[in-house]
C-alpha cells in the first residue's frame, strides 16, 4: 500500500520513539528521571497515533466519520490518562496522590473503542438511527464505571490499600480488553478485505495491550516493576501499532449487509446487553455480601454505591422509556394520518373512475347522436330542393336545418371538452403518506 508523506513521517517518528525506548531500557537504571521518561514515551506514541487518526475522520463522511472520531477520542483519552501518570509520579515525591482520575480516563477510552466497534462502520446501513442506541451506550458506560466503583474505589477512598486496588483495577481493564478482542475477532471473521485486515490489525494491537497491562500488573505485585523498563515494552508496542491502524483508512468504505435487518438486530442486542448490565448490579452486590474477610466499611461503601448506581441507571432507563413512548406516539400519529390520506386517495380514485366512465358514456352518446343528426340534416336539404314544396313547408325544413346545426354544435363542444380533458387529474397526495 502506498503511504502518504505525512503517514511516513508518523511511522518514522513512532519507530524512532520505540527504538529509543529499547536502547534506554537496556542501559538505564531505575531512577526518577527514568520514571519520567517512561511516563513520557506512551504520551508521545499516543499523540502520533491520534494525529494519524485525525487525518482519517477529516476526510470521511457518515458513519466512517463517527467511527474515526470515536477512535480518535479514545486515543486522546489514553493520552490524557498517560499524561496524568507523569503528574502522579512527580507528586509521589512528597505526597500520596490518587490514581483514580487516570484510571477513569483509561476505562473511558476502552468504552469509546467498544462504542466505535458497536456502530459497525463496515456496514452501509449502520448508524442510521442512533438516537435510542445512544442511551444504551450511556447505560453501558455507567455500568462499567459502577463496576470500577464497586471493585476498586473502596480500596482507594475508604482503606487506601493499593495492594487490593491494583489487582481489582487490572482485572477490570483486562475484562474490557478481552471483550474488545472478542468483538474484533468476530468482526474480522464476518468481513472480507480490506475490512478484515483492518480489524486484524486492531485485534493484534489490543492483544499486545492486554498482554502489556497483565505483565505490568504482575510485575507491580511482585515488586519488580519500574517505569521505562522492558516491562513497558509490550504496552509500548501496542501503542506503536495504533499508528499503523489509520493507514488503511482511505481504502475503507461501508458495504451493504448480506443479512437483511442486521442493524435492527444489532440495536436489539445492544438494548439487551444494557438491560442485563443493569440487572447484574444487584446480583454483584448480593455476592459481595458473602465475601469472606471483607471489612465492614468496604461492604457499606459498596452497598451505597450499588444503590446510587441503580438510582442513576433507573433514571436513564426512565429517560429511554420516555423517548420510546414518544417515538411510538409519533409513529401512531403518522400511521393514523397515513390511513386517513389513503382513504382520501381511495375516494378520489373512485370518483375519478366514475368520471372516466361518465366521459366514455358521453363520448359514445355524442357519437350516437351525431349520426342521426347528420341524416336529419341531409333529408331536410332534400326537402328544400323539391320544387313543389309549399313555402310554409320549405320554411319548416330550413328551421329543421337550423336546429340540427345547434345540436351538432352542442355535440362538437362536448367532443372538444372530452379531448382536452381525457381523464380527470388526481389532486396531490399528502407528503405525510409517503413518509
Amino acid at each position: 500500500m502506498k503511504l502518504l508523506p505525512r503517514q511516513k513521517v508518523y511511522i518514522f517518528l513512532a519507530t524512532a520513539v520505540l527504538l529509543l525506548h529499547l536502547v534506554v531500557a537496556a542501559f538505564a537504571k531505575p531512577s526518577f528521571h527514568l520514571t519520567m521518561y517512561g511516563d513520557t514515551v506512551p504520551c508521545v506514541l499516543l499523540l502520533i497515533a491520534f494525529l494519524a487518526t485525525r487525518d482519517n475522520f477529516r476526510g470521511a463522511t457518515g458513519i466512517l466519520a463517527l467511527f474515526w472520531k470515536l477512535v480518535a477520542g479514545a486515543l486522546l483519552l489514553l493520552l490524557v490518562s498517560q499524561a496524568y501518570w507523569i503528574y502522579f509520579d512527580w507528586r509521589r515525591l512528597d505526597s500520596v496522590p490518587s490514581p483514580v482520575l487516570g484510571d477513569c480516563l483509561f476505562i473511558l477510552a476502552h468504552i469509546s473503542i467498544l462504542f466505535a466497534l458497536a456502530i459497525r462502520p463496515h456496514a452501509a446501513s449502520a448508524g442510521r438511527d442512533l438516537r435510542i442506541r445512544r442511551l444504551d451506550f450511556i447505560l453501558l458506560t455507567l455500568w462499567w464505571f459502577s463496576l470500577y466503583g464497586y471493585s476498586c474505589l473502596p480500596w482507594q477512598m475508604v482503606r487506601q490499600e493499593f495492594s487490593h486496588y491494583n489487582p481489582n483495577y487490572y482485572q477490570l481493564i483486562l475484562t474490557q480488553q478481552l471483550v474488545i478482542i472478542a468483538s474484533l475477532a468476530v468482526l474480522s471473521l464476518r468481513n472480507a478485505p480490506p475490512w478484515r485486515g483492518f480489524y486484524l490489525r486492531f485485534l493484534a494491537a489490543f492483544v499486545f495491550l492486554a498482554a502489556g497491562n497483565l505483565l505490568v500488573s504482575t510485575a507491580i505485585d511482585d515488586g519488580k516493576y519500574y517505569a521505562g523498563s522492558y516491562y513497558d515494552t509490550t504496552f509500548f508496542l501496542a501503542l506503536y501499532m495504533f499508528s499503523f491502524i489509520p493507514i488503511l483508512g482511505s481504502s475503507l468504505q461501508p458495504r451493504e449487509d448480506r443479512k437483511p435487518n442486521r442493524e435492527l438486530l444489532q440495536s436489539v442486542w445492544t438494548a439487551r446487553f444494557a438491560m442485563l448490565a443493569i440487572l447484574s448490579l444487584p446480583v454483584i452486590a448480593l455476592v459481595g455480601l458473602y465475601e469472606k474477610n471483607l471489612p465492614t466499611d468496604v461492604a457499606v461503601f459498596r452497598l451505597r454505591l450499588v444503590f446510587g448506581a441503580m438510582l442513576l441507571l433507573g433514571g436513564a432507563v426512565y429517560g429511554k422509556l420516555y423517548l420510546l413512548a414518544r417515538e411510538l406516539s409519533n409513529l401512531v400519529r403518522l400511521t393514523r394520518e397515513s390511513i386517513e390520506n389513503l382513504n382520501s386517495v381511495q375516494q378520489q380514485v373512485a370518483h375519478s373512475e366514475k368520471l372516466v366512465a361518465l366521459g366514455r358514456l358521453a363520448a359514445g352518446a355524442a357519437h350516437e347522436i351525431s349520426n342521426p343528426l347528420t341524416a336529419i340534416f341531409g333529408y331536410s336539404e332534400l326537402l328544400t330542393d323539391i320544387p313543389s314544396l309549399s313555402p310554409e313547408d320549405r320554411a319548416n325544413a330550413q328551421l329543421i336545418q337550423q336546429e340540427v346545426h345547434r345540436s351538432q354544435a352542442a355535440v362538437n363542444s362536448l367532443r372538444n371538452s372530452l379531448r382536452q380533458n381525457p381523464s380527470p387529474t388526481l389532486p396531490p397526495i399528502d407528503k405525510k403518506l409517503s413518509s
